[in-house]
Order: structure tokens, then C-alpha cells, then sequence
């Protein structure tokens, strides 16, 4: 039976699906799906996939922007974005989800969970001179780091968490948190591996970085980087009362394992735009199930 070739990802998808009270068949006027998506490869990864579903299968226009995370929470509140992917919940955007109340959003729930805030350097850093953030306090260890640690967008969580560390831990005491992008500090990774010198990142997972390169997680001790998260799509407050119940529905089962948001992610990687078309031919099941729901299951 087709049920019996579904992979488990259907069956976890189904059971984060919520029920929608039946939304108007017409859509918005412009028939365009308005995204943002934060710069970072996993974000633009699923951005890819998503708008080649929507324009495929739903016959929808899709228009991807890249705006910081605490932009995207104000435009999604406003109404001026339709939808915001990677809203990391609980903790790393908890100032953002403290700003607003529930009844600003939309929230299409989790799209992958296990994901986790991390410090990284290159495996090949000595491990009994630098593993844990503690260690950044040894005089040698700062002078192979030039007393800098890597960072990326200001506004972004993590750098916002990181920042918060820079006061918090004695070790870090004359170091500089470096702003950029999620690019620049791919960038900066890979000039120093290539260079075979350290450097300290904030990273997170999923991230390509950990398939590209041989890393290694720094211990940190007072747990200011938090357990594992969940990272939900929030769409604006009137999005099922605007969109048919098919793009509504679409992503409301919209999961991945987060195994498969590092596959993806590396794909885009190495491809860029086109890895989402790839993938979706790669796992027809899977969106037939999100296009489809029950019915897919044969």
C-alpha cells in the first residue's frame, strides 16, 4: 500500500498539523506569497523549497526578502510580510516574542526542531587548549584568536545571546564580538581553515558549515546558548482569512526532520537557487503529503 512507502516524516508532519476553519477561496489580489527570510543558508534553503512548491503546485507568486529577524517580526505584526521563516522559539528570539502578543501572528508551528545555538572552531584547534568558553581566558588561546570572536548579524538571536556572554563570562574579558553576516562569517571560517589558523564562530544547527568543514562545539558552562529550540513560521494575523485553504494548509504541514534541513541546506550550499526544485524531485512523497494531507496517504 502507498501509506506503507511513506517515510516517517509524513507521520510526524501529520501529527503537528492544526485543523483551519475553512478560509475564503479567493486569494489576495496580487495572488503573491510575500516570505522573509533571514539570510542564513537553512533559511534560504527552505525559502527556496517553499516558493518552488507554491509556484508549482499551487500556482502561486512568491517573492522572497531577506530582512533581519527583529525587521521581519515588525513587518509580519503590521501586515506588511505575509510570512516569516525561522522564528526560533523559546529562547533564542525571546526578546522578539516578548515584543509581541500571540494575536500578532499566525503561527504555522514548528517546520523542524533539534535545532541549537553553538560557539564552533576548526577540529583541528587542540581540544586541551580550547574547548569550552572558559578557555578563552588563557593568555596563548586569545593571542591565536587576536582576541576576536566571529559573529553575524547584529539582531540576530544568537548575537544578541552572544553578546549578552561577552558581559557574563569573565573569560571573555578584552575580546570583541565581530559583527557581519551569516556570510561574512562563512567567509571568515573558511579563509582561516584554508590558513590552518583559529577562529571562533557563532554557529548553529542545522548549518552546512558542519558538513563543509570538521568543527567542533565549544562546552559553555552556564548554558546562555540554551537547550535544544524549535523553529516555527509565523504568518501575519489575517493570512488564513487571505489565502486559499490550500496554501493555508500547505503550511501548516510544512516539516522536516532536522537530518533533512541539513541535507537541503547543503544542497543550497553548493547549488543555490534550484536546490529547493531538486529536493522536492528527490522526495515527491513528502510534498505530495503537504499539498494533499490526508488524501495522500493513500
Amino acid at each position: 500500500m502507498k501509506a506503507k512507502r511513506l517515510s516517517l516524516v509524513l507521520v510526524l508532519a501529520f501529527a503537528l498539523t492544526f485543523s483551519f476553519i475553512a478560509a475564503p477561496v479567493q486569494a489576495k489580489d496580487d495572488n503573491t506569497l510575500n516570505i522573509g527570510a533571514i539570510a542564513w543558508e537553512e533559511s534560504l534553503a527552505i525559502a527556496d523549497l517553499l516558493q518552488h512548491v507554491v509556484r508549482t503546485e499551487l500556482e502561486f507568486n512568491v517573492e522572497v526578502t531577506n530582512p533581519n529577524a527583529g525587521v521581519a517580526y515588525e513587518a509580519v505584526a503590521n501586515g506588511d510580510l505575509d510570512l516569516f521563516l525561522e522564528s526560533w522559539q523559546p529562547m533564542t528570539q525571546a526578546n522578539y516574542l516578548e515584543k509581541y502578543k500571540v494575536i500578532d501572528f499566525a503561527d504555522f508551528g514548528p517546520m523542524y526542531e533539534e535545532a541549537k545555538l553553538t560557539w564552533a572552531v576548526p577540529a583541528y584547534v587542540p581540544e586541551d587548549m580550547l574547548s569550552s568558553v572558559e578557555d578563552l581566558a588563557k593568555p596563548e588561546v586569545k593571542e591565536k584568536l587576536d582576541g576576536e570572536i566571529t559573529g553575524i548579524d547584529p539582531g540576530a538571536g544568537i548575537m544578541n545571546i552572544s553578546d549578552d556572554m561577552m558581559d557574563e563570562y569573565d573569560a571573555l574579558s578584552g575580546y570583541e564580538l565581530l559583527e557581519g553576516s551569516g556570510a561574512a562569517m562563512q567567509a571568515s571560517l573558511k579563509d582561516a581553515i584554508m590558513n590552518d589558523e583559529w577562529i571562533v564562530v557563532t554557529l548553529w544547527q542545522p548549518h552546512s558549515a558542519y558538513g563543509r568543514f570538521d568543527l567542533r562545539n565549544l562546552k559553555e558552562p552556564k548554558n546562555m546558548l540554551g537547550e535544544e529550540e524549535r523553529i516555527h513560521m509565523l504568518g501575519r494575523t489575517d493570512f488564513v482569512a487571505d489565502f486559499p485553504s490550500k496554501v493555508s494548509q500547505f503550511i501548516s504541514r510544512f516539516y522536516l526532520p532536522i537530518g533533512m534541513v541539513n541535507n537541503l541546506s547543503a544542497m543550497y550550499s553548493n547549488m543555490g537557487e534550484g536546490a529547493g526544485a531538486k529536493w522536492a524531485n528527490e522526495h515527491p512523497e513528502i510534498v505530495d503529503y503537504w499539498i494533499n494531507g490526508v488524501e495522500a496517504l493513500g
